[in-house]
């Protein structure tokens, strides 16, 4: 039973693939006319703490205060209208998250989070975009513990949504793969190259994040930097440090939007 669905599931995936590749160009000008809002996801939220850090930081806290500090950038130097999934601390479902997108129109949608490791010396920044398969197998636990990280969490499965409902929500983001990648270079190449931010270039990798799976525009995933490590926990608390990734993030998502929409 579980293999007939799966290939059903694959077979509508690349029936949607078929028929986006099939459709005319839109041009970027009226693409920008239509699509104005990106919008920044600060992970977690709420009594959804996110990872932990041996000195009581919290996942939460830190990617609320990166956030906002990008939406800053955002506004100051560019015309789109900037929308947080949350801008203070409170519950946010995965779907809600993605439906805010979807009804603002969102150009682009980018998740902010910290990382968390059992490895007390996991070190370094990278940055994910949505995939059905996982780059390897510490990507798929990353992706499990953000997923299931709340209990509060209504969760996308079969006694939530039926099985169509569940494959519409990925095929919405899976028109947008080659995109989000691309961003998702763009970006980690920022952070990486920053001597201010002076963390391991983890790269770009692949997973199914519930929070990527049902936006209907180019999204990514941003893992800071570990929380789950003593010295880079001290690095996430610093004002410093987040306006420095504040900033990287930013910087890919400019090069993104001066390709795509300024040609």
């Amino acid at each position: 039973m579980l293999r007939r669905k799966r290939i059903v599931y694959l077979g509508l995936i690349a029936l949607l693939a078929v028929l986006v590749s099939a459709l005319p160009p839109v041009s970027a000008a009226s693409q920008t006319k239509r699509q104005r809002s990106i919008v920044i996801d600060p992970g977690h939220g709420g009594l959804d703490v996110g990872a932990k850090g041996k000195f009581g930081s919290l996942e939460k806290d830190i990617t609320l205060a990166i956030s906002f500090k990008l939406k800053s950038l955002i506004e100051q130097n560019m015309a789109f209208r900037v929308i947080l999934t949350r801008d203070k601390d409170i519950d946010v479902s995965n779907e809600n998250r993605a439906a805010l997108a979807n009804n603002n129109d969102a150009v682009l949608f980018i998740s902010i989070h910290t990382n968390g490791s059992f490895r007390k010396n996991a070190q370094g920044a990278e940055t994910y975009f949505m995939s059905l398969t996982a780059t390897d197998e510490e990507s798929r636990k990353l992706a499990y513990f953000e997923n299931n990280s709340s209990e509060l969490e209504t969760r996308i499965a079969g006694e939530a949504k039926d099985d169509v409902q569940i494959i519409l929500w990925d095929m919405a983001q899976a028109a947008y793969i080659k995109q989000s990648s691309r961003l998702a270079e763009l970006i980690q190449e920022e952070l990486s190259s920053n001597p201010l931010i002076g963390t391991e270039n983890r790269g770009v990798k692949q997973a199914r994040f519930k929070v990527l799976t049902g936006v209907a525009c180019p999204a990514v995933l941003v893992e800071a930097a570990f929380i789950s490590n003593p010295r880079e926990e001290q690095k996430l608390i610093s004002d410093e440090f987040q306006t420095h990734v504040a900033q990287a993030i930013y910087g890919g998502l400019a090069k993104y939007i001066k390709l795509t929409f300024q040609r």
